[in-house]
């Protein structure tokens, strides 16, 4: 997977979760609708070779969850079910902020850039 790849993937996957009706990269101003995700991509080299080709690199991606009413555990689980199949591990917290539910998830994981596979670090 490459750096375009890994965010297109991530994208894919959020939207995939029907019960999300907003997938954004930046916080909006209001939250008008929910529940929405808001979410980023970071990414750094993990092992090069002798060459200098960057043979695994470590991804981060986090995902902010928001929602007025209810709970945001089924999308939450879903969003885990889906990302641990690809191979990241996760770290999970929440925060209810003013009436508005918060879940934060982490997913982490070390992309084999040459097999497109990804491991736990």
């Amino acid at each position: 997977m490459d750096i375009v790849n890994v965010k297109t993937i991530a994208y894919k996957a959020i939207k995939s979760v029907t019960d999300i009706k907003l997938v954004t990269t930046s916080y909006p101003d209001t939250f008008t609708v929910y529940p929405t995700a808001v979410y980023s991509t970071a990414h750094s080299s993990y092992f090069r070779d002798g060459d200098k080709n960057e043979l695994l690199t470590e991804w981060t991606i986090t995902i902010d969850l928001f929602l007025d009413q209810g709970s945001l555990t089924s999308i939450t689980n879903q969003l885990i079910s889906l990302f641990s199949d690809m191979g990241f591990s996760n770290d999970v917290g929440d925060q209810n902020m003013s009436g508005v539910s918060r879940v934060f998830i982490k997913f982490t994981g070390i992309v084999n850039n040459e097999t497109k596979m990804v491991t736990e670090k």
